[in-house]
């Protein structure tokens, strides 16, 4: 075919976490894959990623947190180092709320707080790079999708049996998905954190994190505000004591879907298509036409990436 750039069992759209971990799992299992993206990364290259199933003030345990981060262990620790552990600082007279709502996650109460055994940080920019090594990506920008072809800017065509999109925001219109688009700003600092602190905000090797902005309804990226600073610098000095000297800045957005899909029931897809989600009761992972889209994790790529990875794989049937 004329102005075909290339072909594939599955073809991916993002090199993001998500897209990069489903493609690597597709091409251990034997298959033919190809990613396609504008480039390596995009959100995902934050400066430190918390793995972290027990989310927020209110201790909420993440659905299927326990599953998602036995899978992040056993899936990240084959290509980058993992820092185990987080502490959560426990309000007086919580404990017990908390404790009701661990789960199975392996913990141990401290004076002050819980530690939570597994759950950890990683540096993402490495990770990205290990999970490209070897996979085919094309490095192209995308106007339409047109199942089985993605369409690229100047008119080539991408072939693919089965298509996945894992773009996040900035392609959601693509598939025409809406969301919201929300700003978060990480300070790297001087100081360095081995041990992982969150409560609020969070504290993990050079990095303070955890403020977001109003969401917007586009996914171009505000400059950082002295506000969101000053907001993340006190939820540090309550933590440590003290303020950590700043080094500079990272704006990231987070993208999440305005009306997920239901989650898919039993049987097949409609036709020929690929079969329906047997046990993926997230909203992030749902058919669509010529595949599926994965997309709409905001916070939870990281932590959820490898569990819906394998998921996408049982509803392909492989």
């Amino acid at each position: 075919m004329a102005g075909l750039r290339g072909e594939a069992e599955v073809v991916v759209l993002g090199a993001g976490v998500v897209g990069l971990t489903a493609a690597r799992l597709l091409r251990e299992k034997g298959h033919r894959v190809l990613v396609v993206a504008q480039g390596l990364g995009e959100a995902s290259r934050v400066p430190v990623a918390l793995v972290n199933p027990l989310r927020g003030t209110r201790f909420t345990l993440a659905r299927r947190g326990e599953e998602a981060l036995e899978a992040a262990l056993s899936f990240y620790g084959r290509f980058v180092p993992l820092h185990l552990g987080v502490y959560r600082p426990v309000p007086e007279g919580e404990r017990g709320k908390v404790a009701s709502r661990l789960g199975g996650l392996k913990h141990t109460w401290e004076k002050g707080g819980v530690w939570l055994e597994e759950a950890f940080w990683l540096e993402p920019r490495p990770l990205l790079e290990r999970l490209a090594q070897g996979l085919p990506l094309l490095k192209a920008r995308v106007l339409a999708w047109e199942p089985p072809y993605l369409v690229l800017e100047g008119g080539a065509k991408v072939f693919g049996e089965v298509l996945v999109y894992a773009g996040g925001g900035q392609g959601a219109h693509l598939l025409g998905l809406s969301g919201r688009y929300i700003p978060g700003l990480v300070l790297t600092l001087l100081d360095y954190f081995p041990r992982a602190i969150s409560y609020r905000v969070y504290l993990a090797g050079n990095v303070l994190g955890g403020s977001y902005l109003p969401h917007q309804t586009a996914p171009e990226a505000p400059p950082p505000t002295e506000g969101e600073a000053e907001w993340l610098l006190k939820g540090a000095e309550a933590l440590l004591g003290y303020r950590p000297q700043v080094a500079s800045a990272w704006r990231g957005m987070r993208f999440r879907l305005a009306h997920p899909p239901e989650p898919s029931g039993k049987g097949e897809a409609p036709g020929d298509g690929p079969r329906a989600l047997q046990g993926a009761d997230l909203p992030y992972l749902f058919p669509v036409e010529g595949g599926f889209a994965l997309t709409g994790l905001g916070s939870t790529g990281f932590l959820y990436a490898p569990w819906l990875a394998k998921r996408l794989l049982e509803g392909l049937g492989w």
